[in-house]
C-alpha cells in the first residue's frame, strides 16, 4: 500500500480569472438560430476567484478526482424578453462541481475507462439556476485491442434529468446512449474505421436550450485512411 499511496499526488490551486465580453455579446444585432438577438455595449467584464483540487493516482488502475469552486462577479448572461434575446451582467454567481476519471488495464488486450461528473450553479443574488450547467453524467468505455491489427470499443453514456433549467432553457429528461466503433489495419499504411452512433436509435436532447431539437438518431460511418512514405535512393558516388 505504501508504494501506490506515495505515488498519489494532490494539487491545490487558487487563481483569479477575467473574461471580456465578445464583440457579439456587445454589438451584434440581428437574426440568429435562436431568434432576434440584441447585444449590450454596456456589459462589464466577468471576474472570478477559482479554487481547484486534483487528486491523482497512477498504476494499473489509474484514477483522478477533481473538485472545483468558481465565484464569479458580473457574469455575462443571455436572457429572453418576449421573443427576443438580450445580454446582461447577472451580478454574483457560484459554480461548483466534481469530476472522476478512472482507467484500468483488465488484461488480454481489454481496458476500461470510467468518467463521472456533477455540477451545480446558481446566481447568489436570488438563488436562481444558471444556464449551461450539465446534468449529472456517467460514461463507461470498454476497449479491446488486437496488437497492431486493430481495436474495438463500446461506450455507454448516461445523463440524469435536468429539472432546474437556467434562463432560455427548459427541463429535459434523462437519457442513455450506446456508441461503438473500431479500427482494422487492412494493409501497411491502410486502415479502416467504423463508428456506430446511438446504436439503439434513442430520442433525446443533448442540451436544455429551449429551442433545442432532438439529437441525431442512429448513424454509421466507414472511413478508409492511407499513408505512405516516399523513400529516396542514395546518391551515386
Amino acid at each position: 500500500m505504501a508504494g501506490p499511496l506515495l505515488a498519489t499526488t494532490l494539487t491545490v490551486q487558487a487563481s483569479r480569472g477575467f473574461r471580456d465580453p465578445t464583440l457579439s455579446d456587445r454589438y451584434y444585432r440581428g437574426v440568429s438560430g435562436r431568434g432576434f438577438v440584441t447585444g449590450n455595449p454596456d456589459l462589464e467584464p466577468e471576474r472570478s476567484v477559482q479554487y481547484d483540487v486534483a487528486l491523482r493516482r497512477p498504476g494499473r488502475v489509474r484514477a483522478a478526482l477533481y473538485l472545483y469552486r468558481y465565484e464569479i462577479r458580473d457574469l455575462v448572461e443571455r436572457y429572453r424578453d418576449g421573443t427576443d434575446y438580450f445580454f446582461r451582467n447577472r451580478g454574483r454567481a457560484l459554480l461548483r462541481g466534481i469530476e472522476l476519471e478512472a482507467q484500468a488495464d483488465i488484461g488480454a488486450g481489454f481496458s476500461a475507462e470510467l468518467g463521472a461528473q456533477a455540477a451545480a450553479g446558481k446566481a447568489l443574488d436570488d438563488d436562481t439556476p444558471l444556464a449551461d450547467i450539465p446534468a449529472e453524467g456517467l460514461t463507461l468505455t470498454l476497449r479491446k485491442a488486437w496488437g497492431a491489427r486493430g481495436a474495438a470499443w463500446v461506450r455507454a453514456t448516461l445523463r440524469d434529468r435536468r429539472d432546474d433549467p437556467g434562463p432560455t432553457e427548459k427541463p429535459i429528461p434523462g437519457y442513455g446512449v450506446l456508441d461503438a466503433g473500431g479500427t482494422l489495419r487492412l494493409a501497411k499504411g491502410l486502415e479502416a474505421r467504423l463508428v456506430l452512433g446511438n446504436a439503439f436509435d434513442h430520442s433525446y436532447f443533448e442540451t436544455p436550450d429551449e429551442l433545442a431539437v432532438p439529437a441525431p438518431g442512429r448513424s454509421a460511418s466507414l472511413t478508409l485512411s492511407g499513408s505512405f512514405t516516399r523513400t529516396r535512393g542514395r546518391p551515386s558516388e
